[in-house]
């Protein structure tokens, strides 16, 4: 069974085989600790501290729950929203402005420049391509977005 932490810093989900105690985020570098505040104080400890809440605004490592949200239009964890991903790519994608919007610059100017230069030639395959990956933006969920298009190790995601 898989344990979720949602990073303090930048709050995308980590996923991991078991509990630990310290985590380093693999997507900002963060290190931060799941140790529960809330736990009793060892035989000898300070029986003081047992039970005090965490001052307003400090979060409860232990406790987060990882993003969830079936609204296609909420912004992620990186700020962007995969249902205007999804309709700039559906309506706009031949020339690339859905890349520009993710903040992929390089696939933004090839699919400009092929459906510029080409006279639109080419703009029917990167309008195909995009209609693809709109409708793919849509029905994924946001952790899955986030991984493809936000925090790729390529620089061109296609499908």
């Amino acid at each position: 069974m898989a344990t979720t932490y949602k990073c303090p810093n930048c709050g995308n989900t980590i996923m991991l085989e078991r509990p630990v105690q310290n985590i380093t985020c693999p997507y900002c570098n963060t290190t931060f600790s799941t140790v529960d505040n809330q736990q009793p104080p060892q035989f000898g400890g300070n029986q003081q501290q047992y039970g005090q809440q965490q001052p307003y605004g400090q979060p409860q490592y232990g406790y987060q729950q990882p993003y969830r949200s079936n609204d296609v239009f909420a912004e992620g964890p990186s700020g962007k929203s995969r249902g205007i991903a999804a309709l700039l790519a559906i309506l706009v994608g031949a020339i690339g402005v859905h890349y520009f919007y993710l903040g992929k610059t390089t696939p933004g100017i090839v699919f400009l420049v092929a459906s510029l230069l080409t006279c639109g030639i080419l703009a029917t395959v990167t309008s195909i391509i995009s209609l693809i990956q709109g409708i793919m933006m849509f029905t994924m969920s946001q952790q899955e977005f986030e991984d493809k298009y936000t925090n790729p190790a390529v620089s061109f995601p296609l499908f």
